[in-house]
This record gives C-alpha cells, structure tokens and sequence, in this order.
C-alpha cells in the first residue's frame, strides 16, 4: 500500500498521547474511527457523546466532514517530518449540540430596567 507514516495522537487539553503507524493510502476516516475505538483516553468525553473528530496536523486541518474524510493521507498532503519521527496529529473531538457537559441552560429572558 505504499510507504508508511507514524502519527504521534496529541488529545487537547489532556495529557495523554499515542503513536500511530498507518500507510499513507489510509483514509482520515478509518484513522479517525482507529482513534476512537483504540486510542481514545477515559479521561476524555465518552465516545458516545463526540460528533466528529478533528485532526490538525502542520498548522491545517487533516480531513473535516465526510467528502475530505473519504480522502487518503497521501491526497490530503499530509506533511512528514525526518525519517523515523512521528508527525505530530492534535486530535480535538466535537461534542454532540445539547450534551455538552459544562453547558448549562442559561435565562433568555433580558431583566433590565429602563429609566
């Protein structure tokens, strides 16, 4: 399937991290799928509550929604550091509308007096 890539998984705002070996024709959504069911640390939101992950890796977005999703790494363009060093993937999930667990219902009602 060609030449092979290393991606080191840096989850935000946790300090948990893995590294990843996968060949550059697999696609960003079969990696994003890999991370949830074999990589994704419990100190994160649960996997049910996660719409979608991003992945960022040198300084763009890797994939995003389903039609780059489909796409290979290779044809994304991912960037690769020195021979044997992992590149670098911040992973942030998005949580689902409405589970957000520091989201609270707040007043829409405005309590302002006019003078």
């Amino acid at each position: 399937m060609g030449e092979e890539v290393k991606l080191k998984l840096i989850f935000a705002n946790d300090p948990h991290s893995s590294e990843l070996a996968v060949p550059m024709g697999t696609t960003v959504r079969d990696i994003k799928k890999r991370i949830l069911l074999e990589f994704w640390p419990d100190s994160m939101p649960t996997v049910d509550t996660v719409e979608r992950l991003r992945l960022f890796a040198g300084g763009r977005e890797i994939g995003g929604r389903d039609p780059e999703d489909a796409k290979s790494l290779a044809d994304s363009k991912l960037s690769q550091p020195e021979k044997g060093m992992p590149t670098p993937v911040h992973v942030q999930p998005v949580i689902k509308t409405g589970e957000r667990p520091d989201a609270e219902a707040k007043p829409t009602m405005c309590f302002c007096t006019l003078l």
